[in-house]
C-alpha cells in the first residue's frame, strides 16, 4: 500500500512538473506595425498563446487607432464622422454634434487646465496653423501681425461643450481647435484600456515615441525596457524599466525648421506666440498616457523651476528635463526607473 502511494505521489509530481513546463512556454512574443494613424509608425508588442490570438488584438489596436485618428484629425473630413475638422468648420455658426471621444477629450482638457495650469491651450489652433504653414514652407517666420491677430481668437472658455446634447459651439466663430499636443497619447490610452478589457494584459504600444506599457512581459522579466532618445533623435539617453505606465517626451529636436541658422520648433508658448525656449526636452512617466502627453507639453512650456514644481505636485508623475545648456535633471522617482548598466 505504501509503495502504491509513493508511486501515485511520484506520478502527481511528474504531471505537475509537465504542467508547469507547459505553462512556462505557453506565451510567445509577437509584434505588429502600421503607419496610417497620427502621422507616425505605431507598434503593438504583446505576449499571447499564438499568432492567431495576437492578430485579434493587433486588429483591435489598428482599427481603433485609425478611428481616433479620424476623430482628432485637424486637416481632413471623413464621411460619417463629426471630427475636429468638421467642428472647426461649423461650430462658429451654431452648436454642432461631435463624436463622443472628441467631447470627452475636450472636457478632460478643461479639467486638466484647472488642475495643472493653462499653458496648454487647445484653442490656439489659428496661431499653430501659422507656424505649421511656415514650417512647411521652410524659409520664413509667420508675421508678427498675423500672430497677433490670430491670438485674439484663442479663448478656450469660449468653446461651449454641451455634454448632454453632445454638441460643441464656438462663441467666437474664429476660434480653431488643435489637439495635437494630447490626442495621440489619449488615443493610445483608450486603446490600452480596450486591450485590457479584451484580455491582453502583457503588451506595449509605441505610437511614435508615445509609449504605453501594460503588465510585465511574459518572458521572465519584471518590466519593459524603454529607451528615451537623446537630442540627436538617434542615440539613447536613458533606458527605463517600466510596467503599467506611459512614457512621453516633448522636445525641440524633431519637428522644427531653421531660419537664419536659428531653430524654430513646433511647441508654441501661448504667451509669446513663439516656440518655447526653456529646455530642449522633457520626458514624463505616469500611469495615464493621455495625461502624460498633456503634462509633457505643459512641462516643456514652463520655466524649469515651475515645471519641476508642477510635476512634483502630481501623484505618480516623474520627469527628466534636458535644459538648454545640456544639463539633465530628474525627479527622485525618475532616477529609480533607470536601468542599471
Amino acid at each position: 500500500m505504501k509503495r502504491i502511494l509513493l508511486i501515485a505521489l511520484a506520478i502527481v509530481m511528474l504531471l505537475s512538473s509537465v504542467t508547469a513546463a507547459e505553462e512556462a512556454v505557453t506565451y510567445s512574443k509577437f509584434r505588429h506595425y502600421f503607419f496610417n494613424t497620427f502621422d507616425t509608425i505605431v507598434t503593438l508588442t504583446g505576449y499571447t498563446h499564438d499568432q492567431e490570438e495576437f492578430d485579434i488584438y493587433a486588429e483591435i489596436t489598428e482599427s481603433q487607432m485609425q478611428r481616433y485618428h479620424r476623430i482628432y484629425d485637424l486637416y481632413y473630413p471623413y464621411e460619417g464622422v463629426n471630427n475636429l475638422y468638421y467642428v472647426n468648420k461649423n461650430a462658429g455658426n451654431a452648436p454642432v454634434a461631435a463624436e463622443s471621444e472628441l467631447i470627452d477629450l475636450l472636457l478632460l482638457i478643461k479639467e486638466w487646465r484647472v488642475q495643472y495650469g493653462e499653458k496648454l491651450n487647445p484653442a490656439m489652433g489659428s496661431v499653430l496653423t501659422l507656424w505649421h504653414d511656415a514650417r512647411e514652407e521652410g524659409s520664413s517666420l509667420p508675421s508678427q501681425e498675423a500672430l497677433d491677430e490670430a491670438a485674439k481668437h484663442m479663448n478656450f472658455d469660449q468653446v461651449i461643450i454641451d455634454q448632454e446634447a453632445q454638441t460643441i459651439y464656438f462663441e467666437d466663430p474664429l476660434i480653431k481647435l488643435d489637439l495635437g499636443a494630447v490626442a495621440k497619447g489619449y488615443a493610445a490610452e483608450l486603446v490600452a484600456q480596450e486591450l485590457r478589457r479584451e484580455g491582453l494584459c502583457s503588451f506595449l504600444i509605441n505610437a511614435g515615441g508615445n509609449v504605453v506599457c501594460g503588465d510585465a512581459p511574459l518572458d521572465g522579466r519584471d518590466s519593459w525596457t524603454i529607451a528615451v532618445e537623446d537630442l540627436d533623435a538617434v542615440t539613447t539617453k536613458e533606458k527605463l524599466l517600466i510596467t503599467s505606465k506611459a512614457v512621453v517626451t516633448s522636445g525641440d529636436y524633431q519637428r522644427y525648421y531653421e531660419v537664419n541658422e536659428k531653430r524654430y520648433h513646433h511647441l508654441i508658448d501661448p504667451d509669446t506666440l513663439y516656440p518655447a525656449d526653456y529646455m530642449h526636452a522633457v520626458t514624463i512617466v505616469h500611469p495615464d498616457s493621455g495625461l502624460s502627453d498633456f503634462l509633457s507639453t505643459i512641462a516643456f512650456l514652463l520655466p524649469y523651476e515651475e515645471s519641476r514644481t508642477l510635476i512634483e505636485s502630481i501623484d505618480d508623475a516623474e520627469a527628466m528635463w534636458t535644459l538648454m545648456d545640456g544639463t539633465t535633471l530628474m525627479t527622485e522617482g525618475f532616477e529609480t526607473l533607470i536601468k542599471p548598466e
